[in-house]
């Protein structure tokens, strides 16, 4: 009796077994059936993403206070290679346009070492709102500046020189 109860029960379990395998669909091999994650809709979404950035609104200055491209040129030429200016002397001429970020990092400065000593052409403006770059080309290469407004009026934030 024993021995029949024991077939019984493995063959009740073998169709068991074998008849949730043919129900099974062919992705259930890979594991369960997550059902999906239901969410808000991002109201944004719409707007995409076209990778373009959009300037800023213009920034606000000062009443009388020199334009971009006024600073710009006034900065550009205090920083051309000069004889016979004492570091100090050539600091004091930058000082009124540059920010004092970038002041800090001129302190060590030679100008002896300001590789152009003349303008060549006119300046070029990139304005990108409340940031502006402004090009000079000049002997030997261009002087690039980054301009901001910074306490209402335009300040030299930051200096390159490319090499031609």
């Amino acid at each position: 009796m024993v021995l029949v109860v024991v077939v019984v029960a493995v063959v009740a379990f073998g169709r068991t077994v074998f008849r949730d395998r043919e129900s099974r669909s062919a992705n259930d091999a890979f594991g369960p059936t997550v059902a999906p994650v239901e969410t808000t809709p991002d109201p944004y979404n719409s707007l995409g993403d076209d990778s373009v950035v959009e300037p800023s609104a213009a920034p606000s200055l000062s009443k009388g206070a020199a334009d971009a491209n006024t600073v710009a040129a006034r900065f550009a030429n205090a920083w051309l290679r000069k004889t016979g200016l004492t570091g100090e002397q050539w600091r004091a001429g930058l000082k009124a346009d540059a920010s004092t970020e970038l002041m800090a990092e001129l302190a060590e400065t030679d100008p002896d070492d300001v590789p152009a000593s003349t303008i060549t052409g006119p300046v070029a403006l990139e304005n990108f709102g409340a940031d502006t770059r402004a090009r000079f080309p000049a002997d030997g290469g261009t002087i690039v500046l980054g301009l901001q407004v910074i306490n209402g009026r335009w300040q030299i934030t930051s200096l390159d020189w490319e090499a031609a």
